[in-house]
């Protein structure tokens, strides 16, 4: 979450200069929309864009008939908390020095306000969980993440890349057939607090044998230079061509399989899962086939590739975007780099069109934590008054939901700057370990 990860945001109280005494309150908030010359307006803006996508995951109507507004809505499922993670990692890294990368007291220091951040991340999820909305909520597995980054905090990105590719090949074997062996062995899976580290890593909803490839993907990118064309423009085509190659191979796979309902049954004929007792180490296996789909929350090698992928073309378009954005609103940012020197009012024209775009779903990306934790008290609360929100008959609540997070998030940081949950984070870790850390945050 971008209290976690990303440099935070300018306080609405610091002192702006202006070349008019009048004009310093609009100064202001606009120094607060942008969130100040530390913060990366393409990483908020894929953070934003990913809490949204769980909003359609948890309360909207969806399919998966793309020539449908809900078969769009329904590229939601498994992506957007994808890219979550994976902008967690890009964070991670921004937080800890970027391309430069922190070392000695100043990274010791920034570990420590992670860790920090951690436990008040286990705090705030136990306390949500205990609303029981029956949405499946990844804070607890987030924090399992940060910990697990820690010591990939100093390796250089083609390294973290590499990291990341294994992990999203080994893994998804580790965790299709990890939880089937220790049933045959006559273990089990945990099924409370007592397991907690085999659920994290194994067998939990978001397992960290895959997931941690995403968050070492975007570690890789926040050590490049998130300014460079090559990278920004790599990064989407790169990401949804990979994304488009998984999807066909996977497709390939299954036909030739007998489809995903054959699969699926052989799975559930074979899988301790599904049939007790548990089987034996001689009874027939899960089929291999199972690992060919690449559906949301099937942690096989397609989703994580291609999935992955999808993240990171998301995330190459949410920073070129950005830098239309901060091309021409960051102190000492030229003009031209926004499109509006070379182009004339045209250009200007254009960047004040993404900008009124950008900026809300940056708001919501800055203050992700916030927004997240009251979508959760919202769906309670409905749900407790009216009717199951998680079960609505029209896409109308997940309009609204949507609209009010817009509003509100972009309100308050145009007036206040950081969240409440952003800011009080920020404050406990600054309390604890005191002094710099390179980055405001």
């Amino acid at each position: 979450m971008s209290t976690i990860a990303q440099p935070s945001d300018r306080s609405a109280a610091t002192p702006v200069r202006a070349s008019h005494p009048g004009r310093r309150p609009l100064d202001r908030v606009g120094r607060n929309l942008l969130g100040g010359p530390d913060r990366v307006t393409g990483a908020d803006l894929a953070r934003g864009i990913a809490v949204l996508g769980m909003f359609a995951a948890h309360v909207g109507i969806t399919s998966a008939d793309l020539g449908t507004p809900e078969g769009w809505l329904g590229l939601a499922h498994g992506r957007s908390s994808i890219l979550f993670a994976t902008v967690a990692g890009l964070s991670l890294a921004l937080v800890t020095g970027g391309s430069a990368p922190l070392a000695g007291t100043a990274l010791r220091t920034a570990r420590g306000r992670i860790l920090v951040r951690v436990v008040l991340l286990l705090a705030l999820v136990a306390v949500l969980d205990l609303f029981g909305t029956r949405v499946l909520l990844i804070l607890g597995f987030y924090a399992a993440y940060f910990v697990l980054a820690l010591p990939f905090l100093r390796v250089p990105p083609a390294r973290l890349a590499a990291t990341a590719v294994l992990i999203a090949v080994i893994g998804p074997f580790l965790v299709y057939y990890g939880p089937e062996a220790l049933a045959r062995a006559g273990l089990r899976a945990p099924h409370d607090g007592s397991g907690a580290a085999t659920d994290f890593l194994l067998t939990g909803h978001y397992p960290a044998l895959v997931w941690m490839a995403y968050v070492l993907a975007g570690l890789a990118v926040g050590r490049s230079d998130l300014r460079s064309p090559t990278l920004q423009l790599g990064l989407v085509a790169g990401g949804f061509g990979l994304a488009a190659i998984c999807s066909l191979a996977s497709s390939v796979l299954v036909a030739g399989a007998g489809g995903t309902a054959t699969i699926e049954g052989q799975v559930a004929v074979t899988s301790s899962a599904y049939v007790t007792p548990a089987p034996g180490w001689s009874d027939p296996w899960p089929p291999l086939a199972g690992l060919y789909l690449e559906g949301p929350h099937d942690d096989t090698m397609f989703e994580a590739l291609g999935s992955g992928g999808f993240a990171l073309g998301v995330l190459g378009l949410c920073l070129l975007l950005g830098r239309v954005v901060d091309g021409g609103a960051r102190p000492g940012g030229a003009e031209g780099a926004g499109g509006a020197g070379g182009a004339g009012w045209f250009g200007r024209a254009a960047r004040w069109v993404v900008l009124v775009v950008v900026t809300p779903l940056a708001a919501v990306g800055a203050l992700a934590l916030t927004i997240y934790s009251a979508q959760i008290i919202a769906i309670w609360w409905w749900t407790r008054t009216y009717w199951d929100l998680l079960d609505p008959p029209t896409n109308e609540p997940l309009g609204w939901m949507v609209l009010i997070s817009l509003v509100v998030a972009t309100l308050w940081r145009a007036l206040l700057g950081r969240g409440p949950l952003e800011r009080l984070f920020a404050a406990v870790a600054r309390k604890v370990f005191p002094g710099g850390t390179g980055h405001s945050g």
